[in-house]
This record gives C-alpha cells, structure tokens and sequence, in this order.
C-alpha cells in the first residue's frame, strides 16, 4: 500500500511485439526522461498465451525500475476502444455526467452496462446564440481492460491510470511542440499489428481511426522474397538504409569504366573496329530483389489505408485538409514510408516523431540503444508518462 503521493511516473506501452517504458518525473517547467525499458514480446508465445508471453516482457522492461514506488500509467490498444466527438448543449457541470450517459446511448454500439465510459471537455463552440461542449467520449469493454490488468497483475505491476495509445500519442507529441496551434496534424503511429491515425486541429484532439496493417506485413514479405525466417526478414528491414546504401556502392562498382581518351590509348590496343560489336563484360552484383521494390506492394497498401481515412476527414467531415504528419512507431524512420506518404498524398511536411523536445528532457542515464536509434516508437510510452505526470 502506498501512503504517500509519487513524484515518479512510468508509462507502459504494452504491444503485441514489445513492450517499452519511460519512468519520468518534474523538474521545474520540463519533464525528465529518467529510465527507459525495452523487451520484446516472445512471438512464440504470445499467440498462445498472449498474457503470459506480454507479462513476461513487461517484467523485463521494467527490470531497474521502482514500479511500485510509482505511478504506473498504462494503455488500452485503440482498435479495442469506441472514440467518439460528440457535441451537446451547454449544460450546468453538475448534469454533465447524465448528459453524457444520455449522449453515449446513441454513439457507442454497445449496452451501457457493459462498458466503462469515460470523456473530457475539449472545447466550447459558439455559433450565433447557441454555444455547444465539443466532448471527447471513450468507451471500453469492462473485458478489454481486465484483459490489460491480467497482463499488469501476472507481471506484479498495479496501474494508477489506464488512457489509449492513440490519445497518449497527442499528450506526447504536445510535450514535444509538434502539434500546430493553427493547422491540422495528423499523428500516425505505426504498430506491429495496427496503425493508429489521431488527427489534432488547431492543437487538440479532432478525430480518431485504427486501420488494420502493421509492421509484420513488410516482416512477412522480406521473409517470402528472401526466403528467410521472420527474425531474419525483421532484421533485413531494420537495417533498410543500410542495405540501399550498399546496392548503391555495388552498381557503381559494377559499372563500366568510361573509355580513355584517343591519345592516351595503349599503342598495343585493338582498335573498335577490329573488336566488332561486343557487349562490355561487367560482373553481376545485382544479387536479390532489391528491397525497396520488396516492399513497394505492402506499403502501397498501407498508403491507400492512410488515404482512406484522410477522404473520409477532410471530405465527410468536412474538415480543412492535413497539414503535416508526424509518424512514430518501430517503422516510422524507414525512407519508403516518408516517401510514399508524400508523394502519394501530396503532402510535403512529413516528419519523423522525437518526443524528447519541447518541454520533455532526457536525464542522463536514461537512453538504451533501442531508444538511441529509434525514439519514435516511444512516442506512446513517453505520452502516457507525461499524462501521469499532470497528476504529480
């Protein structure tokens, strides 16, 4: 039992490939990075026994860390939760709650009674003599979050906050300064399984949509064209850069040396006539497929998914068109992702996700490789530690 208030957070990052955490505290005006974990889920396992299998890697990321000594904030997946934006009549605080009940029976697909409802004003909008509340609204089935205690309580860990991985993305790239006070940014977090698209306008939460693509279709499509296992086909796409660079090297070798001048040539050289024409012989370093043409099909599709939930926001919603897009998640600094929503979508602003900017610091004992090289899949965890940390 805890009887005094933390000064420390963790938030938890739970998915089905790894786990990540980030214990933060205050410092002033800055939040501070102090620890971060990493583990990954055993792919094995976790099929079978999903719980046991993301336990396990949750005991491991935390290793070090003084979990009970904190607050411990975890996520729900988003494509498990109902996210709606409803708008009501002004109403007195005190009935809120019944006006939201009221509002939920009409906005989530399910029996009240089987949900836990939670919702947070975002907004007041005034047109003419009517002024409306702009409400954020989630709804999650009570054996959806049992599922995400199991995982905690096998691992001995106890939550103080349970959000969504979607809407921790926003609490961390505010943190960072990468929301747009005056524009629309669309926050895609790429997953293993799932990618999640939160899409903030004028620097809050607008809109929210789950697709269904992930990290393991590039994985699964190295492995067929390469035929190699899974752990070698991630491997091969991690080190994406690195393989193009190499290609790259290896056609310049391959190329043919440009022909001397006329008066430089050697005196006991055949002339061309007398060679005919013969093609040049040049040694082949094509080797495999080249990995940016492996992955142009997968990715193609998960451009089409993103452009689909980018029509249906802009046009039946009727919102201004998407200014920027910040991606996070394990694959968010492959180059074919940029480049393919950028020119895809016409949409020149694409960056990778850095939460440590802005007001979020990194202490010095805090970086680990896997955070080093790719901070950008932290962006979950790094949100929903500053979350925690409003309540320090």
């Amino acid at each position: 039992m805890r009887f005094t208030k933390p000064k420390k957070v963790i938030g938890l990052d739970i998915g089905t490939h790894a786990v990540k955490a980030v214990q933060m505290s205050r410092s002033g005006d800055h939040l501070v990075i102090e620890d971060v974990g990493y583990a990954l889920v055993d792919r094995n396992r976790v099929g079978a026994d999903p719980v046991s299998a993301q336990a396990d890697a949750l005991r491991e990321a935390l290793e070090g860390m003084p979990h009970s000594q904190c607050l411990v904030v975890g996520a729900l997946p988003g494509q498990t939760v109902v996210i709606r934006y409803p708008r009501l009549k002004k109403t007195a605080a005190a009935d809120m709650d019944a006006a939201i009940e009221a509002e939920a029976r009409h906005n989530i697909p399910y029996d009240l009674a089987e949900v836990f409802l939670d919702w947070s004003l975002l907004d007041e909008e005034t047109e003419g003599d009517e002024t409306n509340l702009k409400v954020l609204l989630v709804a999650a089935k009570h054996d959806v979050i049992d599922t995400r205690l199991r995982i905690a309580q096998a691992a001995d860990v106890a939550y103080g906050v349970l959000s969504v991985d979607s809407l921790a993305l926003a609490d961390a790239a505010e943190g960072a300064n990468l929301l747009s006070a005056t524009g629309t940014t669309a926050l895609i977090n790429i997953g293993a399984s799932s990618v999640s698209i939160h899409f903030t306008k004028n620097g809050s939460s607008n809109f929210i949509r789950d697709i269904t693509w992930g990290a393991r279709e590039l994985i699964q499509t190295i492995a067929k064209a390469r035929r190699c296992d899974y752990e070698h086909a991630e491997a091969i796409m991690m080190d994406y850069d690195a393989e193009i660079a190499r290609n790259r090297e290896r056609a310049v070798a391959a190329a043919p040396a440009p022909k001397a001048e006329a008066n430089n040539a050697a005196l006991l050289e055949p002339l061309e006539e007398e060679l005919g024409d013969q093609p040049a012989q040049v040694e082949d370093y094509s080797g495999p497929t080249p990995l940016d043409e492996i992955l142009a099909i997968p990715v193609s599709r998960f451009v089409a998914e993103v452009r689909r939930s980018f029509d249906y926001y802009e046009h039946q919603l009727y919102e201004h068109p998407v200014d920027r897009i910040v991606l996070s998640g394990g694959i968010a600094h492959l180059t074919p992702i940029r480049e393919a929503l950028k020119n895809d979508l016409d949409i020149e602003n694409v960056i990778l996700a850095n939460p440590v900017e802005g007001s979020i610091r990194m202490g010095r004992k805090a970086a680990i490789p896997q955070f080093e090289e790719h901070p950008a899949q932290f962006m979950v965890a790094v949100g929903l530690a500053a979350r925690g940390a409003s309540d320090l």
